[in-house]
């Protein structure tokens, strides 16, 4: 399933599943693990309808999303299907339709986006249940299949090294993540003055700190990304001492960079990048430069 081949079956699925008539649709583009198209009604709104092949995927985010938008998080909520459903099961995969969040999407080039950034994740985790704790986090990633060290020898070492950091680390705080926030999932409503945060596919509960280490990524490291961090620190759920254990998360998130893309090399997968043959080998490259940019796992003490 592509963008091109959702926008031609959406017209009947939205008839059958949502009971949505005479709607208005076009691919939509930006997906690496999936398929969208932009859906508009002349008297209900936008929406945006997402195709994952990943079900379970798609379904958590959809949880997540419908959660955090009852607590005042503008999420991209999934509408129900007529039977109550939060996404439907179409060619081997799950589809969602979700509301459309208005306005633009932030770059992080500037002080004022990396302020929205950070405050709008602070917010998230703030209603994703906040508390301490402890145990196995994207284990999956961190063992990825056996076709990996072919395609990046240095791979499994640099895992059981990020592996062994991890779990040397004490208690942090949890909260229901995001775990991919990039700076274009954060769309910003000059009208309302309100910032979402969508593209909650593969949320799961985990450090608040894998969040952040996943923006302070996506904005340059650190030095580039210092509006972010004490936007995020002023309003967000963690005590800034926590903060002293950013760069092991920073590396456990490059691990997991790393290991997604070499596993789509593995796998021969070019998911929307059919027009960049080069990204899955570009992006293993970035994140081995990033692993090493690092540093080295420490001791923890």
């Amino acid at each position: 399933m592509d963008d091109e081949m959702l926008a031609r079956a959406l017209p009947s699925l939205l008839a059958d599943l949502w009971g949505i008539d005479k709607a208005r649709v076009q691919p939509l583009g930006g997906g690496m693990n999936s398929a969208t198209a932009l859906v508009e009604t002349s008297d209900a709104g936008r929406y945006v309808a997402k195709w994952s092949r990943d079900v379970e995927s798609l379904d958590a985010g959809c949880v997540s999303a419908a959660a955090l938008v009852e607590r005042g998080v503008r999420a991209g909520e999934p509408v129900r299907t007529t039977v109550g459903a939060l996404t439907a099961s179409i060619a081997g995969g799950a589809l969602a339709l979700l509301r459309h969040v208005p306005g633009r999407e932030l770059t992080g080039e500037t002080p004022t986006d990396q302020q929205l950034i950070g405050t709008t994740l602070a917010q998230a985790h703030r209603a994703g249940g906040p508390e301490l704790g402890t145990g196995p986090f994207m284990s999956e990633w961190l063992s990825p299949p056996d076709q990996v060290p072919d395609v990046a020898e240095w791979l499994p070492s640099a895992l059981q090294e990020v592996r062994r950091e991890y779990a040397a680390l004490p208690a942090l705080t949890w909260t229901q993540l995001h775990t991919d926030p990039t700076p274009e999932a954060f769309i910003h409503d000059a009208d309302a003055d309100v910032t979402g945060l969508i593209d909650w596919a593969g949320s799961c509960r985990g450090p608040a700190l894998y969040d952040v280490a996943s923006a302070v990524m996506y904005l340059g490291g650190p030095d580039q990304s210092e509006r972010f961090l004490s936007s995020y620190v002023a309003s967000g759920p963690l005590e800034e001492p926590e903060l002293a254990w950013l760069d092991p998360l920073r590396r456990l998130r490059w691990a997991i960079q790393a290991s997604y893309f070499a596993s789509r090399i593995a796998a021969d997968d070019h998911t929307g990048i059919e027009d960049d043959p080069q990204h899955n080998q570009a992006s293993l490259a970035r994140a081995r430069r990033g692993l090493d940019e690092t540093g080295s796992p420490r001791p923890v003490r």
